[in-house]
């Protein structure tokens, strides 16, 4: 119908559609193409309305305007709900376990898959867009039994901890009807948790193995490495759910044989970090001291997920429903070997300027891009300027509406006392934030999982997946943490009144419950673990729309 049209009243619908319409249409047939490649004053509309700098356009001709126009687009991924092709994988009559399965940060490239009713570890990689099979880790036991994976977490010297339980086939003793022998030998039956460290970097490694008697009685929910010898486990007690605690474990150096040669035993000192059963007591003692002290928080259940954070000197704790890190500590004081002290629990909590008339308290992420310059004054000395770019949201007290924005952070010091290498980890440490962005479309989780918050490799992409649906939005954001001085964005992309840049998401169906999203170390490459397998998504714009499934690789050589 439009090629009935004359060209005149074809440029003017080109002129008026959306910059995707527009380039959807130009790729339609070669009439529309050439039409749209050589209207110079229709390009030259859709640049400018296009984030990206307009310097050196007025001197180049239609088709190089053209070009522009399409690297542009591919690069804020207009269109990309059409072209993103995504690869299933499935496992043949496994399912996934999506609780014991994890991903690595993004620079490691590794994941660990685990199955429903096995026993058994699969280690891939990712590869230019490929998943390869890097190894299958067997369990280690004393005797028969069965072997369940509750959780894994990579740590930060390549290695592997898993928590798993082992329930011992054993037949039961003759004199088990006697009430103490059959109160410990139901304890026993319902299987004895344990921890391995697997070293990824040399087979040869011994595992490390230790058990937890003090916690016989607890379900473990999360788990975090720091490294060789620090992890973290956020325990709950199988009977009574309100008790529930988070320990820091620190393997002592020496360590005893183990009956299996393959592995060794390895003892630790550990540290209860926050009791909440305690707390809680505390809390009807003290109420109405805690409700005027600026840390006080509302219960919200125990710690489901654990992150260590600034070289393992902190620790992030996770709560259901929550999309990002409810509170923290600073842990790095902590000396294991005398009674440790529990150290200040902090809210992730800052008031921060929304607009004119309105402050509101942010829950602000990890920062995933940041800057660094030194400059000589003109006395002669020389300072270093630090600066943030995170993710944060909001939520407003009485409306009970929610907002996602980026946030950047500031700070100085002098270059003398600069360590001039540039850690986002720390980034988080500051006080003081200024809203430079607002994430449009963004909706809050209304179940308990949260939403899944994952940032590209480059800080150009940020993915949050709200239970089935993908969002996706595209960033500069080297414009972003300067505020748009360089006028990268345009201005009807800016909030009136303000200098707040608002930006719109790629929204993706994924027909699948997401449990764990990771970007690669490719920018527009997405790893999902989902109920309905793990996902692989590539934005870019060499794709199809193409829908593909796939049997995983076959299982490898064993550690």
């Amino acid at each position: 119908m439009l090629l009935q049209l004359p060209t005149e009243l074809i440029q003017l619908v080109f002129q008026y559609s959306t910059t995707t319409a527009f380039l959807q249409a130009a790729f339609s047939c070669r009439t529309l193409y050439a039409i749209a490649s050589n209207c110079r004053e229709i390009l030259l509309h859709h640049l400018y309305q296009t984030p990206g700098l307009n310097e050196d356009l007025l001197p180049a001709d239609s088709k190089q305007l053209f070009r522009v126009l399409q690297k542009r687009a591919s690069q804020q991924l207009y269109g990309a709900q059409f072209t993103a092709s995504c690869t299933c994988f499935h496992f043949g009559s496994l399912v996934l376990d999506v609780k014991a399965s994890s991903l690595a940060p993004s620079e490691h490239q590794t994941f660990a898959l685990v199955y429903k009713g096995h026993e058994d570890i699969q280690l891939f990689r990712t590869e230019n867009g490929q998943l390869q099979l890097k190894a299958c880790l067997k369990p280690q036991r004393l005797q028969p039994g069965v072997v369940e994976v509750l959780r894994t977490a990579f740590d930060a010297d390549d290695g592997l901890y898993v928590l798993q339980r082992f329930t011992s086939t054993a037949e039961e003793s003759p004199d088990s009807e006697h009430p103490f022998i059959k109160q410990a030998f139901n304890t026993y039956t319902r299987g004895q948790v344990y921890l391995i460290r697997y070293s990824l970097q040399s087979r040869q490694d011994p595992v490390r193995v230790c058990t937890f008697p003090d916690h016989a009685e607890y379900e473990p929910l999360a788990l975090a490495a720091a490294h060789r010898d620090t992890f973290a486990i956020s325990w709950q007690h199988s009977r009574e759910s309100e008790e529930y605690e988070v320990v820091l474990y620190n393997s002592q150096s020496a360590s005893s044989a183990h009956s299996l040669s393959s592995a060794i035993d390895i003892a630790y000192d550990s540290c209860v970090l926050v009791d909440w059963t305690k707390q809680r007591q505390n809390d009807d003692v003290h109420l109405h001291a805690r409700l005027a002290s600026p840390r006080f928080e509302c219960e919200k259940g125990p710690v489901i997920d654990l992150a260590f954070n600034d070289r393992s000197t902190q620790i992030l704790y996770y709560h259901r429903a929550q999309t990002l890190y409810r509170s923290f500590q600073n842990i790095e004081r902590i000396n294991m070997n005398s009674f440790p002290v529990q150290p200040t629990l902090y809210q992730n909590s800052s008031l921060v300027q929304f607009s004119d008339s309105l402050r509101l308290l942010f829950s602000i992420a990890i920062p995933f891009y940041g800057t660094h310059a030194t400059r000589v004054e003109e006395n002669g000395h020389s300072r270093c300027q630090w600066k943030y770019l995170a993710f944060g949201i909001a939520t407003h007290r009485t409306e009970d509406w929610t907002v996602a924005c980026l946030l950047k952070s500031e700070a100085f010091c002098s270059s003398e006392h600069c360590g001039h290498v540039l850690n986002l980890e720390r980034g988080r440490r500051f006080l003081n934030w200024t809203v430079v962005a607002r994430l449009w479309g963004f909706q809050d989780s209304n179940n308990s999982l949260g939403c899944k918050v994952a940032t590209s490799k480059h800080g150009t992409r940020i993915a949050v997946a709200n239970w089935n649906v993908l969002y996706i939005w595209a960033l500069q954001p080297s414009a972003l943490i300067e505020q748009n001085s360089n006028g990268y964005y345009p201005s009807l992309l800016q909030s009136p009144g303000s200098a707040m840049v608002e930006l719109r998401p790629l929204v993706i169906p994924l027909y699948a419950v997401c449990f764990k999203l990771r970007f690669t170390d490719v920018e527009d490459e997405l790893l999902a673990i989902t109920d309905r397998g793990l996902m692989y998504w590539n934005l870019g714009p060499l794709g199809r729309g193409q829908r593909n499934t796939e049997e995983l690789p076959a299982w490898g050589d064993s550690v």
